[in-house]
């Protein structure tokens, strides 16, 4: 039995938000829990920010599903180089 951890960073590294999954469950499957879990407190007055502008993650998060995901979010997304299709 082993543990797998997913980690939304900022554009600096910064950790946003992290999930703890069994190691055998792939990725992508946690990619939506884990863009959920991010709140980012702003500085004035409001709600915390939970969308990111732009997501850029491995070739295992470039399925079809994620990506219709993220297009109904209106985040952006920047795919794998060598992903082949929509």
């Amino acid at each position: 039995m082993t543990t797998k951890p997913h980690l939304a960073c900022d554009g600096r590294g910064r950790p946003l938000a992290i999930l703890l999954t069994p190691g055998q469950r792939h990725g992508s499957v946690c990619a939506e829990t884990l863009l959920e879990r991010i709140r980012v407190p702003r500085t004035g007055p409001g709600r915390p920010r939970s969308r990111p502008d732009h997501v850029v993650a491995d070739k295992a998060h470039s399925s079809r599903g994620f990506r219709n995901y993220l297009r109904k979010r209106g985040i952006t997304h920047t795919r794998p180089r060598g992903q082949v299709g929509g």
